[in-house]
């Protein structure tokens, strides 16, 4: 499945969502924590690659069609 490209703001949004909070942030890219202890690090651009976002999304264990939906 392909991914839109969408903004760091909308993945933010779609992350709080799904239960993550903002622990750490530094430059443009932003740390989020799970209370179940999964973490993601994404890049808060205007646009972010869709590569990028499938494997930051893969590493914090998060299924592509349920983040989707959130959306």
């Amino acid at each position: 499945m392909k991914l839109p490209l969408l903004s760091g703001k909308q993945v933010y949004v779609s992350l709080e969502r799904f239960g993550f909070t903002e622990i750490h942030r530094k430059g443009s890219h932003v740390k989020m924590c799970h209370s179940d202890g999964r973490k993601i690090v994404f890049p808060y651009h205007s646009e972010i690659d869709r590569y990028t976002l499938k494997g930051a999304l893969r590493d914090a264990d998060i299924d592509i069609n349920e983040f989707l939906k959130q959306n």
